[in-house]
């Protein structure tokens, strides 16, 4: 049976594999880290590792979990005092055990694109899984579950972009509001703000409130709660649909305000 995360992870496998090799036969000049592998595919099969991690209860392995793009997890490899240099079997031992895991209990982890358009540099551990995972449950009638992934879509995108520009991922686990409203300080999204327009104060108002109703719903609905309204199908797109609505305008807000140079990113 096809299996797109098999794929994937063969694929980073391989790239990862060649990259290594070629970079501890490289002799001078630069190095191209991406020649093989670009970090958005290594950051995808990461992510799907560490969700697998999550659910199998183990410890994410050495390199991957503190080396979040190629070129961090090549030089662990080389020059951080490990016991894995020069041996490209240790690339083949950290995937093979989540590759033959997922053949064998025919996972699919599906990472896909779908009309909120989230840029990949911004995906965020789950982030990509919590995007299909929305339509997947709505389609399977699993609209306590839509709900839930709604909202984890959300503060996906919010901690992805507090990470961009603070430069740490976010510590504990903060309130969904409040993480929320540290990402409205970042990008200046304030309807008190006098240099707004009246409209615009007036959508910003309103983004407010639907986050908060969002919250609100998830905690009565979703599926991680006591459940007290069992949601039906129109309440379920309503909440995936205004979901997507804020990531994008999230997205497309930190990207304006970067491009400008209003807002700092941490390098």
């Amino acid at each position: 049976m096809f299996n797109s995360t098999v794929l994937l992870l063969e694929e980073c496998k391989e790239k990862l594999r060649r990259t290594y090799d070629t970079y501890t036969s490289h002799k001078n000049g630069m190095f191209n880290y991406n020649e093989f592998l670009s970090n958005d595919l290594y950051r995808e099969a990461r992510a799907i590792i560490l969700k697998l991690c999550e659910e199998r209860e183990v410890e994410v392995p050495n390199g991957l979990k503190e080396n979040r793009n190629v070129e961090e997890f090549i030089d662990f490899l080389c020059y951080d005092n490990t016991p894995y240099g020069e041996n490209i079997s240790f690339i083949t031992s950290i995937f093979n055990p989540f590759i033959d895991y997922v053949e064998m209990k025919s996972i699919e982890l599906k990472i896909i694109n779908i009309e909120s358009d989230v840029p990949k540099e911004l995906s965020y551990k789950h982030i990509l899984e919590d995007i299909s995972k929305c339509d997947n449950r709505i389609e399977s009638g699993d609209y306590s579950g839509a709900i839930t992934s709604a909202k984890s879509l959300i503060e996906g995108v919010c901690k992805e972009i507090i990470f961009s520009i603070e430069g740490e991922e976010v510590a504990g686990s903060p309130k969904f509001l409040e993480l929320f409203n540290r990402v409205r300080t970042h990008l200046n999204l304030d309807p008190s703000n006098e240099a707004l327009h009246k409209s615009l104060k007036q959508v910003l108002t309103g983004l407010i409130q639907v986050v908060q109703g969002l919250n609100e719903v998830r905690n009565k609905s979703g599926d991680s709660h006591t459940r007290k309204i069992n949601p039906s199908l129109h309440h379920a797109l309503l909440v995936v649909n205004s979901a997507k609505t804020v990531v994008n305008f999230l997205f497309h807000t930190y990207e304006y305000q970067r491009n400008l140079g209003k807002i700092k990113i941490s390098t």
